[in-house]
C-alpha cells in the first residue's frame, strides 16, 4: 500500500500516480479530488496486458460537482493513473493505492 498528492494549475492530462508495469499486474486506487469547496473520492481498478490498460471505475461521490475525470496507459515501462482536471483552478489529487505484482 502505498500513496502519493498532486496538485496542478491546469486543465492538461496530470500523471496522477506511476508504478512498474513490470513489477505490477493490476492496481487499487481511492482517490480523492479537492477543488476550492468542490471535492471528489472515487475507486478506481486497473490491470494490464503489458500493452493495453483495463480501467473501472465505480463508487464516485461528486460534492457538489466533479472536479476531473480518469483514465490510464502505460508509457515507457509504466503503469500510469492520469488525472483530467476540470478547471485550471489549482487541484488537488490524493491517492492511496494497492498494487499486486505480475
Amino acid at each position: 500500500i502505498q500513496s502519493g498528492i498532486l496538485t496542478t494549475t491546469s486543465t492538461n492530462t496530470a500523471v496522477v500516480m506511476s508504478i512498474s508495469a513490470t513489477t505490477y499486474r493490476s492496481v487499487n486506487y481511492q482517490v480523492q479530488v479537492t477543488r476550492g469547496t468542490n471535492y471528489n473520492m472515487t475507486s478506481i481498478n486497473v490491470i494490464h496486458d503489458g500493452t493495453t490498460t483495463y480501467m473501472s471505475e465505480y463508487g464516485t461521490i461528486n460534492q457538489p460537482v466533479g472536479v476531473a475525470t480518469f483514465s490510464s496507459d502505460i508509457s515507457n515501462g509504466s503503469l500510469r493513473l492520469l488525472g483530467h482536471p476540470s478547471s485550471a483552478s489549482e487541484t488537488s489529487f490524493k491517492v492511496v493505492f494497492t498494487a499486486l505484482e505480475a
